[in-house]
Formats: structure tokens, C-alpha cells, sequence
């Protein structure tokens, strides 16, 4: 947690965005943020890997399960055989519908894997009848960024006043509740007015586990809006074509290219660089001018010594020349 990747474990984050085209584009509908396309995306949380972009209509629904289930086995195939093995798939609740949840619980029908996830959970009107019957004394206390317990927000988990036939038998369901936050009071419930908490909830099927580590855990997930802001300051607000299949293609050549950027700032750079937004890629390395020159029969690029950013682009290249053949 903390920002740091599960040891041994790859971790998968799902998520839908809309994008608003302004121009008769295939594939664009009417949705409730606006008239565009609603891709579906997956990133690579240990390496911010940006794995699948996959370009749907714009009526597309956040909980479809079937698309889910796509976009998950072409981000596993992406991935080597031996990091397959023990994935976590981490959503928010539009991923908690049950075919998605037992695809993952069957290790995508393949039981050498150990597959598990960590998802939003709807809160409807079991939901609420059974959190009314938590006494006070179950809750325990969460934890903070520095692991130190919090006085103003607790944990309880509500699995057994539940009703989850037909669910996976391993799903647990751990809420949070909190201090309302003001951006939240328009939309809050009866049971969180009368309580003066704001509650959230997660389910997942990893056994036995703490409920501050399950919750920590979960939390990290808003990681996925990272990488979805960086695809947008690139070009996935800027599809070019009127043809569906043509922004497809642009949406994959999209996120060839941030894995490119992420294994580049992971294996060459250092410092700000290293964890810096495109914008100030573009800026401070990659719109570097220089030229290239014959010299001694090889060719050469040669930098302006004079411009700030020309000795981190030496210093990139010279890392990336030094890196081991895998070969």
C-alpha cells in the first residue's frame, strides 16, 4: 500500500470515462455527461502501464459485465505468463456485477490462477437495513496515510446481514464511514443524515485479511484517475477520425504510447522527471532542439549544450544504453 506495489501480486485498474466529441463522430450518443464516447480503460498500477483502451459507444454502460470481462482477459494476455498468476482487479461499483466478479473468483477459468479483487459496492436498501443493525462497539477504527488509527473514521465489516445469494461465496463486504464532507451533502442518504457519516463500501474475496489493509488497499485504486488524466492531456480527447474503427486505432496507438513513457521515466529518468505529467515530458525533454551530424562515419544527434533540459536527455540516453541485452 502507501503507494507502493502489492509484492508479488499484479494489480489491474478498470475504469470508464466519457469523452465529449464537438463533430459526427461513429459511435457517439447521448450520455448523461454530454453527446461523445465512453472508452473503457485498464492501467497497470505496479508500472503504470496503460494496457487497454478500448473505445466503446457513447451510451455504453459503466457496469457492463461482458465488457468488463473483455477488457480484462486482453489486459491479462498483455502480461507475462509468470505475472498472470496472482492478478488483483480493483474498479469502483460499476464493477461489482456478478459475472465479472465470478469470471475473476475462477481465475478466468483457469484454477493455476489466484485471482482476486477489490470493488465498489451498491448501496441499496438491504444495504441500509442491514448497516442499521451494526451495533457500535463493531466498528474499529481506520487508518490514516502514516497507519496511525483515525478518531473520526471507522471500519465494519457487514458480510453475514447481508443477502448475497447467488454472489461468489468468498465476497466480503467492508464499509468505511467518515465525516460528511461538503462536496458530498446533495447526495447523501436518510441513514447518513441522521448519523452525520458519509459511508462507502467495498467488496472483495480476499480471505482473512485485516479490514484497515483491505481498506488501504482499495483506496489506492484512485490511482486509475492518474492515468486517465494523462490519456486525456495526450490525445484521447483529440480522436481524429469520423470512423469508429480509425479512433480504435488511435486509442491503441494512445496507449502504446504511455507505456513507452512509463517504461522511459521508469528505467531513464530521475528526479520530477521521473514522475512528471506529459505536459511537462513535452516540455522539459521531448521538444529539445537539435540536429543530426555525420561525424566519423556514424551519425550523431547534437544537442544545443545551452538548453536546460539537453543534459537529462543525455543522461536518459546514456541509462537506457546502459541497460542489460534481455535478449
Amino acid at each position: 500500500m502507501d503507494g507502493r506495489p502489492l509484492t508479488g501480486w499484479t494489480v489491474l485498474d478498470i475504469d470508464a470515462s466519457f469523452v465529449p466529441v464537438h463533430s459526427d463522430k461513429e459511435g457517439a450518443e447521448a450520455h448523461r455527461k454530454g453527446f461523445g464516447l465512453h472508452p473503457l480503460l485498464i492501467f497497470l498500477d505496479n508500472t503504470d502501464e496503460h494496457l487497454v483502451c478500448r473505445l466503446r459507444p457513447g451510451s455504453a454502460g459503466s457496469n457492463t459485465a461482458v465488457d468488463h470481462i473483455e477488457v480484462g482477459a486482453e489486459a491479462i494476455r498483455q502480461l507475462p505468463t509468470r505475472r498472470r498468476r496472482k492478478v488483483l482487479f480493483r474498479a469502483d461499483g460499476a464493477g461489482a456485477t456478478k459475472e465479472w466478479l465470478t469470471w475473476i473468483t475462477s481465475g478466468g477459468g483457469n484454477k493455476a490462477n489466484t485471482w482476486e479483487y477489490s470493488v465498489g459496492w451498491t448501496r441499496d436498501d438491504d444495504f441500509w437495513t442491514a448497516l442499521a443493525k451494526v451495533p457500535k462497539k463493531a466498528w474499529t477504527p481506520a487508518l490514516d496515510a502514516k497507519g496511525k488509527p483515525r478518531e473520526d473514521a471507522a471500519l465494519v465489516e457487514i458480510t453475514d446481514l447481508l443477502d448475497l445469494t447467488g454472489r461468489p461465496g468468498s465476497l466480503r463486504i467492508v464499509v468505511r464511514r467518515e465525516p460528511i464532507h461538503p462536496k458530498y451533502e446533495k447526495d447523501l442518504k436518510p441513514y447518513e443524515v441522521a448519523t452525520g457519516f458519509r459511508y462507502t463500501v467495498i467488496a472483495t474475496n480476499t480471505p482473512g485479511r485485516q479490514l484497515q489493509w483491505l481498506d488501504a488497499r482499495h483506496r489506492v485504486h484512485a490511482h486509475v484517475e492518474s492515468g486517465i488524466r494523462r490519456s486525456k492531456a495526450l490525445t484521447l480527447t483529440r480522436l481524429p477520425s469520423a470512423k469508429f474503427a480509425l479512433n480504435q486505432a488511435w486509442c491503441t496507438l494512445l496507449a502504446l504510447t504511455m507505456d513507452l513513457i512509463s517504461w522511459l521515466q521508469l528505467l531513464a529518468l530521475d528526479g520530477k522527471l521521473a514522475r512528471a505529467e506529459p505536459a511537462t515530458l513535452r516540455s522539459e525533454l521531448f521538444d529539445i532542439p537539435a540536429k543530426p551530424a555525420d561525424h566519423a562515419r556514424s551519425r550523431e544527434l547534437k544537442f544545443d549544450p545551452a538548453w536546460p533540459a539537453a543534459h537529462r536527455a543525455v543522461a536518459a540516453w546514456d541509462r537506457v544504453q546502459a541497460l542489460p541485452d534481455t535478449g
